[in-house]
């Protein structure tokens, strides 16, 4: 008998491209109101794009963990294509996410100062992304690594940027991404170290 494969959860991914599509209109609403006069049209594009990196991180690693979760937990194994893309996905995301924090540094450019001055400001400002990328380059073979790392990543992101209820945003652009990320390293580290193809599969005979 041959062994059927698991389709797609295709209720699980409209509901998270209708969200992916509700919290990019809400952040966009948010930026309109607090200053309606200088928002044009295509910085309202630039900036969906923008909001567009971190979002994509967010509802599509939802989206992998609950199929190789499901997967797993109902056959005891992940298919050789879902654990390739379990296997890449953490360290395409974490470059992604530093690249996205990455872009708030170039806001230090608009300030009237030295260019000594500048580039300190931009560093500091980095801060956060050489640290996530030294961890990512720690953690490159070292899922577990990965794992605790971006664990302990987001609960730093939350203590510093999730101050008050008007940071609540961050949560969704930052840590709620760093810490699938973590997940997808959990996934990678403990799903994808058993054997892909079911155990009692039996073997195909030579032609």
């Amino acid at each position: 008998m041959e062994t059927r494969k698991v389709p797609p959860n295709r209720g699980l991914l409209i509901v998270l491209i209708a969200l992916f599509l509700v919290s990019i209109a809400a952040l966009n609403y948010a930026n309109w109101a607090a200053d309606p006069q200088s928002t044009q049209w295509w910085m309202i594009l630039l900036n969906i794009l923008i909001l567009s990196i971190p979002l994509t991180l967010l509802y599509g690693s939802i989206y992998v963990l609950a199929t190789a979760w499901h997967e797993h937990t109902r056959q005891g194994w992940v298919n050789p294509r879902l654990a390739r893309i379990i296997h890449l996905a953490p360290r395409l995301a974490a470059i992604l996410i530093i690249l996205f924090v990455s872009l708030f540094s170039l806001d230090v450019f608009e300030a009237q100062a030295t260019p000594l001055e500048l580039l300190g400001g931009f560093l500091m400002h980095n801060i956060p992304s050489f640290g996530m990328l030294a961890l990512l380059i720690f953690a490159w073979k070292r899922p577990m690594v990965g794992f605790v790392a971006f664990l302990a990543a987001g609960a730093l992101f939350t203590i510093f940027f999730v101050r008050d209820i008007y940071a609540l945003p961050n949560l969704l652009l930052f840590v709620f991404p760093i810490l699938l990320i973590a997940g997808l390293f959990y996934a990678d580290w403990k799903w994808l170290s058993a054997p892909t193809l079911p155990a009692n599969t039996p073997a195909q005979p030579n032609p």
